[in-house]
Parts: structure tokens; sequence; C-alpha cells
């Protein structure tokens, strides 16, 4: 929880530095998320669970028209994973930089596709497992962006290291999420 807590914090003062000289080459950016597939990967077997919400800070800073640089951070909310003994649920709380690349034509207008790729360290939040410690985390997505809205689609992944039964395992969690958001420059 004190991670969650930091991450949060951190984003809200970079927030709070963009937002104090307004500039057309910043970005922050708040979203919320639909999850319609996740799947957790260990033992051999494939897990899927429930549907899931999410919801993200993310900060960009552009160099050009084209380019831009930025930190984020997002929470998935718990949720149900199937076919296990016990009715355990995961939440994964990614803290990542990313890049961005637009099209090159936003001077135009303010409606323009990009495309998106973060990495950084992926915090599991369970109670379905002992000893659980998080890894990389990386994800890839494209989408548009129109006017102060936001839509994209993300495909994510975080490696997630945990004990069960005295025996330690490493796993992966693979995400398919689309996001909608608000963007304020």
């Amino acid at each position: 929880m004190k991670k969650f807590i930091a991450a949060f914090t951190l984003v809200f003062i970079i927030a709070s530095l963009a937002s104090a000289k307004p500039s057309d080459d910043r970005e922050f950016i708040v979203k919320f998320g639909f999850q319609p597939s996740t799947k957790l990967n260990y033992d051999n077997k494939t897990r899927d669970m429930n549907l899931g919400l999410s919801v993200g800070l993310e900060f960009f800073q552009y160099f050009g028209n084209v380019f831009a640089l930025g930190a984020g951070t997002a929470v998935d909310l718990s949720r149900k994973i199937k076919n296990l003994e016990k009715n355990e649920s995961l939440s994964v709380m990614p803290i990542y930089f990313g890049a961005k690349i637009r099209a090159p034509l936003h001077g135009l207008d303010d409606t323009y596709p990009f495309i998106s790729g973060r990495i950084g360290y992926g915090v599991p939040i369970t109670k379905a497992f002992d000893n659980t410690e998080g890894g990389l985390y990386w994800s890839v997505g494209f989408g548009v962006n129109i006017n102060v809205f936001l839509l994209e689609a993300v495909y994510s992944r975080t490696n997630i290291s945990f004990s069960s039964n005295n025996d330690n395992k490493d796993a992966d969690c693979s995400t398919i999420a689309i996001y909608a958001g608000f963007k304020f420059e």
C-alpha cells in the first residue's frame, strides 16, 4: 500500500509541475480501462481471470512534434483467478517509463493517431500466494487522440514470482486493455 501511495503522489507532483506552465508539448493523462482478457501463466498452465478494470495516470513531454517520453502508473483492480482450488484474486500495479510517437500532422488539428510503449516494474497485490514479488512490466499500444479525449488499446505483460506450498514459482500475467481517458495540456 505504501508503494501505491508513493506512486500516486509522484504522479500528482509531476502533474502539478506540468500544469504550472501550460505548454502544447506536455500532456497529463487520466485514463480508465476495461480488461476483457487477462491470463496468468505458471506451472505450464494458463489460468484465465475475470473481466477487470484499471485506472491510470501518465505524464508525457514531447520533443519536437512527434516523439514523447514520460512516466506513469496504473492500478489493475483486483479480479478473481479462475480454475484455482481456492477463491483467490490478483491485482497488479505497474510503475513505468513510456514513449509515444504521434502522427506528424499533429500541428494541423487536435485529432491524431499514436503508438506507445512502456517499460517498468509491476507490483502484484494479492493474497492468493505467499511471498509474492513483482518483476519486469512492459506494454505496447496504439490509440487515437480526439481533442482532450484519448482512446487506446494496450497489450501488457508483468513477470511475477511467488511461493506456493513452499515451492518457488515464476509466472507472468498478460493483459489486453482498452482505455478511455482525458488529456490535460
